[in-house]
Parts: C-alpha cells; structure tokens; sequence
C-alpha cells in the first residue's frame, strides 16, 4: 500500500505519470489533479489473486517490482565504525566483506562480515533496529534476508589502510595494495573462509601472498577478475592508481619533489592468476595506456563485448583534473593465462 493511500483502496499508482492537460495553470506551476506525486514508501502486505469458479489457479512465480530509483534504508547507523575509501566484497554465498578503510582519527584494518541472519537477545527485534548492532553468535539466530547483521571478524593481519583494491576470485578475497601510515604499499593479500555459520572458519583467515609485488605501490587502482570455463575468477588484472616510494609524511614544494619519488599517477596493466604463484606472481600487461594516468575510477567488466573486456571511465588523473572520458580494454584468450605473446589492444 504506497504511503498515503486509504486501506482497500485499488489502482493508487506508485508515482509520476504524464501530464498532459496544460490547461490548469496556479501560481506559475502546472496542476495535474489526475497524476499522484511519487510515493516514497510502500508497504506490500496482501496479494490477492481471484479466479472464475470451479476453475483451479497454479501460482509458479511470483515478482514485485519496485519503482525505479527506489532506494530502501538498511540501517540508519550500522555497527562497524564510519569510515571512507574502505573496499567491500560480494561472496558467492550472498555475503558481504567490508574492512580497512579511513575512520574518523585513523586507518583502519578491521573485517566486517555482512549476512543475511540476525541473532539477537531480544527475538522479537524489529530487523530493521537490529541491523544497529552487531550480530552475536551466542544468541539466537533467524532470518532476516533483507536487513540482515554484520558480524565483527577479527583484525586483518595486514596494515591499516585506505585506498586498497579488492575482489572475490576462485580462492578467495584478494587484497592488493593501499596507502597505510607508512606509505603506499604493493602486498598481496587472500582471505579464505569455510565451514558453518559463526564457526571459526566462517570468520576467514588472512594469509600474505606476497610482501612486495612486482607492480609499484599504489593506492586508488582497481582490481578487475576474469572467470573461467569453471565460471571461478582466475585471472586478475591491476590497473592505474597513484604510487612513489617512498611515502612523503610532510608537505613540500613541487619543484623540491624527485618525480621517481612523488605520488605520481599509474596507467599500467598488470596480470595475476591462481597458476601464478597464488596471485603472487604478477606480469605486466602494458607498461602505459592512451589514457591519462589516473586513480579513484570505476572499472568494470564487460563480458558481453568479449570474455577479456573491462570499461574504465572517470578518475581523477595526472593533471588534477576530473575526467569522464570513458575506455574499453580488449585483451586475448592468453589473457587467462597472463601471457603477452599475443598483444592486447585498446580501443
């Protein structure tokens, strides 16, 4: 029942709607008495489906869409501590990881586990105030496929960190990179988890890939996963950030800074899979693009160009500027093998 409708009423329209009549005109705005203005929430509460008599009625699906652009508050004021340039992580089993980040007066490396469960002492908890707090394996548990709870895991061994890349691959949670307190860093991290609910091994343990990867230390870059046949990432590819080394802690003029040593902007690509070490052994894809180098864009994949396809677009690049030019990367079937005998190609 959208907000604002009287109860059994029918055919109240969720929003918008065109109008047409340009005759009613009050105080320079156009009044159209016959479109509703849209709702802001609805409440559905009983579906009812009727049928002629004698006659039988098979219900095999049932869908409810919502309006589009229709945003529905999850939690007010969520557990974990507030924070920004933190990365977060969908699982395969609906889950979502969120850890590091920047708090209110430092970096961060805690491990946030959002499930679609609460367990609270008090059962008859709205979900919505229960999604406040966080979940408590000790208390009774149920399902709340909506609002769910986030369970605080145990810190990263990792150091605190803004600006890191992350993405769920056939082994796990991969971790690359950031900027910690002591500067930009380039290790490798992977995040495993198994086993049931609450359990030790539901909370994942970290295990360090590699201390320093071949590619410079960065933060703001983007990791992109490749699936296989197997439908699993395998194959990851690292583009762009900004990176130097080493970290300057203290302000000082541009023309004082070594550009070797600046925080200078990445438009590079490189290449990690399983077969590689584990994600510990990286090779370089393209030492530059055509592109300006940039960090903090959006990239993503586009399986339906071609099963190597990624759309970079926006950043903030070399020239401090905002950009929102828009690029497509194409790579080779030796792509998932990170093999560059075959060169890929920028369109």
């Amino acid at each position: 029942v959208p907000a604002g409708a009287e109860p059994g009423q029918f055919g109240v329209p969720v929003g918008g709607g065109a109008c047409r009549d340009y005759s009613n005109v009050q105080n320079g705005s156009l009044v159209c008495p016959n479109v509703h203005p849209p709702v802001s929430e609805m409440h559905l509460r009983v579906v009812e489906l009727v049928v002629w008599p004698e006659a039988s009625l098979e219900v095999r699906r049932l869908a409810v869409l919502a309006p589009a652009e229709y945003w529905q508050p999850l939690a007010d004021i969520a557990p974990w501590p507030a924070r920004a340039a933190h990365m977060a992580v969908p699982l395969p089993d609906g889950d979502i990881l969120l850890m590091g980040g920047v708090g209110d007066s430092s970096l961060l490396n805690d491990v946030w586990r959002w499930t679609r469960r609460r367990c609270t002492l008090l059962e008859d908890m709205q979900p919505l105030e229960a999604a406040r707090f966080g979940l408590e394996c000790s208390y009774k548990c149920q399902d709340s496929p909506i609002y769910g709870q986030w369970a605080q895991l145990l810190d990263a061994p990792w150091a605190p960190r803004e600006d890191a890349a992350a993405v769920w691959t056939s082994s796990g949670v991969i971790l690359a990179g950031g900027r910690s307190a002591l500067g930009y860093t380039n290790d490798v991290w992977l995040w495993q988890y198994a086993g049931e609910f609450c359990t030790a091994q539901w909370q994942g343990v970290w295990t360090q890939l590699t201390p320093q990867a071949s590619w410079l230390p960065r933060h703001g870059h983007r990791l992109v996963g490749f699936a296989g046949d197997n439908g699993e990432v395998e194959t990851v590819l690292l583009v762009g950030g900004f990176g130097g080394e080493p970290f300057n802690s203290e302000v000082i003029r541009a023309e004082e800074q070594d550009p070797a040593v600046r925080p200078n902007p990445r438009n590079d690509i490189w290449c990690g899979n399983k077969d590689l070490q584990n994600w510990g052994q990286w090779t370089q894809m393209a030492p530059s693009a055509p592109f300006s180098a940039r960090a903090q864009f959006g990239a993503v994949i586009a399986p339906t160009i071609s099963d190597f396809s990624f759309v970079l677009f926006g950043g903030y690049d070399d020239n401090a500027r905002l950009v929102a030019d828009q690029w497509r990367w194409t790579g080779e079937n030796t792509t998932f093998t990170c093999d560059i005998q075959e060169p890929a190609s920028v369109l």
